[in-house]
């Protein structure tokens, strides 16, 4: 279930049936983090259940890089340290007030505060809706945060992204990689999923300052980093 791809950095595979994302771990001398929560309880469950096959400690830490529910609503299943961008958990704390029968949902959808897209998933991922239970980070910040685990650090940084207004990106300098979430994605419109030109044209500057060669992607396989800034940027051009 985790693939290692760095010395220190393990990963898994998204699900889309779902909408499971790719979920991020880094192992150092002293500790562990994961990256993101997982969309359910039943998914932090299965990801434990993977590292205990594959040998790896439970983490210490657990951090995440927005609120969206696919990457968050796991938390409540981890005994760890969680930390997000202050931005995020002020979005879970609104979140922690939302009902979830259908007409309070499709409320949501007409208002523009979710999607029709995480409404299809979150019935499928949730077939009793009264277990989603959302809770905030621990530790929050601003800016960015790094965070020391033995021989490797975990940087936390807050970015401008397309995807959503609390993004925040992993890098694991010692291995060049860096962690992206949903940072790179566009946003659910209707049936489409659209880009602000804008915020990716400002998201793909940003990225060539960057120093990494790997990036883990939420939803989609590992890039180098050339290829990523070829496929953002040919996305860019199709605006």
């Amino acid at each position: 279930m985790w693939n290692k791809l760095t010395n220190h950095v393990f990963y898994t595979n998204n699900d889309p049936e779902t909408d499971r994302p790719c979920i991020g771990y880094v192992k150092g001398e002293k500790a562990a983090l994961l990256m993101d929560a997982g969309n359910s309880p039943a998914h932090a469950e299965l990801l434990k259940a993977g590292l205990a096959e594959g040998g790896l400690p439970l983490p210490k830490y657990v951090a995440l890089t927005h609120a969206h529910w696919d990457h968050t609503y796991g938390l409540c299943s981890w005994d760890a340290v969680s930390f997000a961008g202050e931005k995020t958990n002020a979005i879970l704390g609104e979140m922690k007030k939302w009902q979830w029968d259908d007409a309070s949902m499709k409320g949501r959808i007409e208002s523009g505060e979710d999607s029709e897209f995480c409404f299809i998933h979150i019935r499928k991922e949730y077939p009793d809706r009264s277990a989603i239970k959302v809770e905030q980070a621990e530790i929050s910040f601003t800016g960015e945060i790094n965070i020391d685990l033995g021989g490797v650090n975990v940087i936390l940084k807050e970015v401008v992204s397309p995807h959503a207004e609390d993004c925040v990106v992993f890098s694991v300098p010692e291995d060049g990689l860096l962690f992206l979430g949903d940072s790179y994605c566009s946003v659910p419109v209707g049936d489409d999923w659209v880009y602000d030109k804008e915020l990716l044209g400002n998201f793909i500057a940003w990225l060539e300052e960057e120093d990494f060669s790997i990036a883990i992607k939420g939803h989609h396989p590992p890039q180098k980093k050339a290829e990523l800034l070829a496929e953002l940027k040919a996305d860019y051009n199709a605006l």
